[in-house]
């Protein structure tokens, strides 16, 4: 798998749109894998970060260039939710990187075939482990992408529809319309005082019936006492059955 290393240099992509359900471990748990029985050191976990090419900015080019490098992970930021990586540029008789040597360098230690270290700290989107399914990395990342294409897309359209001019042709409300809402307006505003001061009365009651002596200057309002209507409505549902119906209901077989 190939990721060109300009689609994660957005610092919007690494902190808004990172999917972290695609971890299948926590930082404890990444950072535990470094840990030997016997040894009080934590050894480095291998990996590939996506890092700066020159390790110092020049004032000839102030534009750094990004490249994936082998590194090992060495501690994490729970604030800042990035990681500790140190890269090392280790070859093997070839030539070539050889992942492997990052396995025996020590936090204390450095073995003399490193050419050059640096240090620095990313966020897990730039970050893959050597023992996590890249597959499921590039899932990731194609996640922050597609999230931010979206949130891009519509941010754009929110824009241009608020940055349109009003059209005299547009129809606008009307006086009556405009009544209307402001008389909606305002029987909400009261209903939601109503519903405050309602509560709170039943707070205030309770706490003063629960503090007589203390609160004894306080006298609460008398309740109206509850009474059953002599006469009311009961509302009730009228069928017209005809002959037929009346003679197969009274002999039905739920009845018998």
């Amino acid at each position: 798998y190939l990721i060109h290393p300009e689609i994660l240099q957005s610092p919007s992509l690494q902190l808004l749109f990172d999917n972290e359900e695609y971890d299948c471990r926590t930082p404890e748990d990444w950072l535990a894998l470094g840990n030997a029985e016997g040894s009080p050191d934590r050894k480095p976990i291998p990996g590939k970060a996506l890092l700066p090419t020159d390790d110092e900015i020049t004032p000839v080019n102030l534009e750094l260039s990004y490249s994936w490098h082998l590194v090992g992970i060495l501690d994490y930021c729970t604030e800042k939710c990035q990681y500790l990586v140190e890269k090392v540029h280790q070859t093997d008789k070839k030539g070539s990187p050889d992942i492997k040597c990052c396995l025996f360098i020590s936090l204390s230690a450095v073995t003399d075939h490193v050419i050059d270290l640096s240090k620095y700290w990313i966020p897990r989107i730039r970050l893959l482990f050597c023992a996590e399914d890249p597959r499921v990395f590039v899932e990731r990342v194609w996640f922050a992408l597609r999230y931010r294409e979206e949130t891009e897309a519509l941010i754009f359209y929110h824009f241009s529809v608020d940055c349109m001019p009003i059209s005299r042709k547009t129809p606008s409300l009307n006086t009556d319309s405009l009544q209307s809402i402001k008389r909606l307006i305002s029987c909400l505003i009261n209903s939601i005082l109503d519903y405050d001061r309602t509560m709170n009365r039943l707070i205030f009651d309770k706490v003063v019936m629960s503090c007589p002596e203390d609160l004894s200057h306080i006298t609460l309002p008398q309740k109206d006492p509850e009474y059953v209507p002599s006469q009311g409505k009961i509302f009730c549902i009228i069928w017209t059955l005809t002959p037929h119906d009346l003679l197969s209901l009274i002999f039905s077989p739920v009845l018998l």
